[in-house]
């Protein structure tokens, strides 16, 4: 940690509540509140002061420089949208993408699509692209059988997923991609962005490492590109492109070789055209785990355009989530003192920004946090009116939807 990274633990700013004995100082064995500070002449004076007339505005500014909800759902926000931005994704995977996909449309399209007013259970709901009645096979419906019978556990992991699904959703809408594949991640991790498998894939997506470092997804002792949320999200969206790319459009394949992977895809087809036999998925020879995986999804996605049957498992888990955004710091700082910061819980933080190993932004960067947007609005506010300056408050950078896509 370079010097001076540790210099804002020790600057107390003004906070509306304390959160209690969770929010220990790294440092100390105890907590203790940050005191109010009162106002006197001095801090007065301060508003003639140009840097603060400056920081006054910027504070001011933030809020219409984004047009998502606010993190709690008051009556005046009736847009349900979850909205990160990407920051138009890391070079390589961007490189990646163009490279492996040559005709693909360009971006621009797509990503002047409007953000408000999106709904992403609606968008769930209307998917056309895994209609139910094409699929209905004896394995899809005892799939259907067992999401019935274990709705408990469907219902939490709908509940985990108000916190990401509706992103993911309009990332792959504004990807051209179907909405319903917003729903892999429940197959593959249970919507938990710090799900571990017993053979190493991670994140939501559950993206291996050899597949991380094909797609480009940086992973190092600070930082695992595989559990953010944004940079997964990307690396998949290209991933699905690709896949679906080489097996034809054909969507039951696509999904068959993100669970098996394309090469034992491919040499199933091979086989199957050697013989005569058919090549869609259900004539192929695939081990057990595949051919359980695309009928658990396809009865998900019947599953997810019933509403009466998903208001059935838990009416409470779809309500309308949080609104994020990205804040851009111009330095490191550990996820305890961006909690105070922000007035948010420390775990909420922690699982929005999973992506990070450690409780502190890597010391070469990037310093991206992803916070409520009442959050990000509350961190800039305090860094403004801290008693000593932390950073210059022109120096932070608020990322507004709509993101870009790939």
């Amino acid at each position: 940690m370079p010097p001076g990274a540790l210099k804002f633990w020790h600057n107390p700013c003004r906070i509306s509540r304390w959160q209690g004995p969770g929010w220990a100082h790294p440092g100390r064995s105890e907590s203790r509140p940050i005191r109010r500070v009162p106002e006197t002449s001095a801090m007065k004076a301060r508003t003639r002061h140009p840097r603060f007339a400056c920081s006054l505005l910027l504070a001011c500014a933030l809020p219409l420089a984004a047009t998502a909800q606010s993190d709690v759902n008051s009556p005046e926000d009736a847009d349900p949208l979850l909205s990160i931005s990407t920051a138009h994704g890391d070079r390589q995977l961007a490189d990646l993408s163009a490279r492996l996909l040559p005709g693909l449309a360009s971006p621009a399209g797509s990503a002047t699509r409007g953000a408000a007013g999106f709904d992403a259970w609606a968008a769930l709901r209307k998917g056309t692209s895994f209609a139910a009645e094409p699929h209905r096979r004896p394995a899809v419906d005892a799939s259907l059988r067992h999401y019935r019978k274990h709705s408990y556990a469907l219902a939490h992991s709908v509940r985990q997923a108000a916190l990401y699904l509706p992103y993911v959703t309009r990332r792959l809408v504004e990807s051209d991609l179907p909405p319903e594949l917003a729903l892999l991640p429940f197959v593959e991790s249970a919507y938990d962005p710090l799900a571990l498998s017993p053979s190493g894939a991670a994140g939501l997506w559950q993206i291996t490492k050899a597949t991380a470092d094909r797609l480009g997804l940086k992973r190092n002792q600070w930082y695992d590109g595989r559990n953010d949320i944004v940079r997964s999200t990307d690396a998949a969206i290209t991933y699905l492109h690709y896949l679906n790319h080489r097996f034809g459009g054909d969507w039951l394949l696509t999904l068959a070789a993100y669970n098996g992977g394309e090469g034992r895809v491919a040499r199933a087809i091979m086989a199957n055209l050697a013989t005569g036999r058919e090549t869609d998925f259900w004539a192929l020879d695939l081990p057990p785990e595949t051919r359980t995986y695309v009928p658990r999804f396809l009865a998900l996605a019947s599953l997810f355009r019933d509403t009466e049957a998903l208001n059935r498992l838990r009416p409470q888990a779809l309500s309308p989530p949080r609104s994020l955004e990205t804040l851009v710091l111009p330095g490191q700082i550990s996820l305890v003192r961006a909690a105070q910061l922000a007035d948010i819980d420390y775990e909420l933080l922690k699982r929005l920004n999973a992506g990070l190993k450690r409780d502190v932004t890597p010391p070469q960067g990037p310093h991206r946090l992803v916070l409520p947007r009442r959050a990000a609005r509350r961190f800039v506010a305090a860094v403004t009116f801290a008693r000593e300056p932390i950073w210059d408050p022109a120096s932070l950078e608020l990322r507004a939807p709509p993101a870009q896509a790939l």
